[in-house]
């Protein structure tokens, strides 16, 4: 569906004799890495506020107020935590890698439509600046994003006292928003941190 959408929001227009596979490999090819998405450059340049601008594309985010992690494997140990809304409607999983730290972030939608975004091979300064403004709750922007940037999927989060929003992107197109009770981010950070040290 994802990829529809993509190839219906292309404004170049497809010639007649394109066939649906070759449509389909178009629409996943990644944006080239200097045509920086909009609202990055709007922020970049110091002309709007980002996480106003992500919170008011999606007004109506499901807050998640819990918060379960267990770890899984043996010889090729992963850390699963689920975070979810009360009523269980939306939840988002966060799977690590622990030999690699890799890791991956599942936005689901009462259990039929997940989203999946891998940020990529994240140093250990990625990690750090996304985490440590995370966990100071100053509303500081923090990006979680490896040195392709928006080439490659990637969050964008912010946290205050009072909540913490998470945005996901990826090139080719799709999206995921939600928000975080404080102490569900608080949990999830320090939940990383473990495995990011």
């Amino acid at each position: 569906m994802a990829r529809i959408i993509a190839v219906m929001n292309n404004d170049t227009p497809f010639p007649d004799d394109l066939t649906l596979p070759s449509r389909d490999r178009l629409a996943q090819t990644p944006a080239p890495p200097d045509v920086i998405p909009w609202a990055l450059l709007g922020y970049f340049e110091g002309e709007l506020d980002l996480i106003q601008d992500l919170a008011g594309r999606y007004p109506q985010m499901a807050i998640m107020s819990l918060f379960n992690a267990r770890a899984v494997g043996t010889r090729a140990p992963r850390g699963i935590a689920t975070i979810a809304t009360q009523d269980g409607a939306a939840s988002l999983i966060v799977e690590v890698d622990a030999p690699s730290q890799a890791a991956q972030f599942t936005f689901i939608v009462g259990s039929l439509v997940g989203v999946r975004f891998r940020p990529g091979a994240l140093s250990p300064l990625d990690r750090a600046a996304w985490l440590e403004p995370m966990r100071r709750e100053q509303g500081e922007v923090a990006f979680l994003w490896n040195a392709h940037r928006w080439s490659h999927d990637y969050l964008i989060g912010a946290a205050t006292r009072t909540s913490a929003h998470l945005f996901a992107f990826s090139p080719s197109g799709v999206q995921a928003a939600t928000r975080l009770t404080p102490e569900v981010n608080r949990r999830l950070t320090e939940w990383l941190a473990g495995y990011w040290r």
